[in-house]
């Protein structure tokens, strides 16, 4: 009988140990994985869609903006189904009552400009947020960015610019695009705007940016064909130009 009991607690010490063994090896490698995971980068400031808040109360409790951080649920670039489901969640907002230009050094003409491009959703900034009081918050504007169109904002947020990769055949990665609030950072093969509404002007105003600073864009990713292979493409929805504009 003693010899039984024994055998058993050798038996179930056994199964124990190979319990906890598993369950370390699993949460070892969740933790890889969220490692691989992009992790949001705020330290210089963190970019917002904005819209007016039309509610009806006494200011500054209401009567100020929304801020909704963007790329919330995009951690990569995306292919039309993902970004449409990722289109179907509800962000979190961030209202504050105030927004302080300072920084931007624009007039009292360009900020009623930005602010009627902001109002009709047409608008990025970039900043931070700070509290006046515990109920009233200020949001501290370092960069602006105006759509020139309408169109639908679809695919994260990204900022495209020039890989500074030269290839002698296709696909090749020209390409570098940032998603921005987070640290991914990914090389593409080629970039089209055929979803994004812009006419020659519009796009050739993109291009001169994907070559210079950068261009603020949304976007879904393809299959792009080259003369090898086939490599990653970007079409873009929605283009972004930096406000003010730079002078010609």
């Amino acid at each position: 009988m003693n010899r039984s009991i024994a055998r058993a607690f050798a038996q179930a010490t056994t199964y124990i140990s190979k319990f906890f063994l598993l369950s370390a090896i699993t949460l070892f490698s969740f933790g890889c994985i969220a490692q691989e995971k992009p992790t949001v980068a705020p330290t210089k400031g963190t970019t917002y869609s904005i819209k007016p808040d039309y509610r009806k109360c006494a200011f500054p409790q209401c009567g100020g903006w929304f801020l909704t951080p963007v790329n919330q649920y995009s951690l990569q670039l995306e292919e039309s189904d993902e970004a449409y489901q990722h289109s179907l969640l509800v962000p979190n907002t961030i209202y504050v009552a105030y927004i302080n230009y300072r920084l931007l050094g624009i007039t009292p003409l360009q900020v009623q400009q930005l602010e009627a491009t902001m109002r009709q959703g047409q608008a990025l900034l970039r900043g931070n947020i700070t509290s006046n009081s515990t109920t009233t918050k200020t949001f501290i504007a370092q960069n602006a960015w105006t759509s020139p169109n309408t169109s639908n904002a679809v695919g994260p947020y990204l900022k495209v610019s020039s890989s500074g990769i030269v290839c002698i055949t296709t696909p090749c990665p020209y390409y570098k695009a940032e998603l921005i609030n987070t640290n991914y950072i990914s090389n593409f093969d080629e970039l089209v705007f055929e979803k994004a509404g812009l006419d020659r002007e519009q796009e050739a105003l993109a291009w001169q940016a994907v070559a210079s600073d950068g261009l603020l864009l949304t976007g879904v990713k393809y299959p792009s064909q080259g003369q090898t292979g086939t490599g990653t493409g970007v079409n873009a929805t929605k283009v972004f130009f930096a406000f003010p504009p730079k002078n010609k």
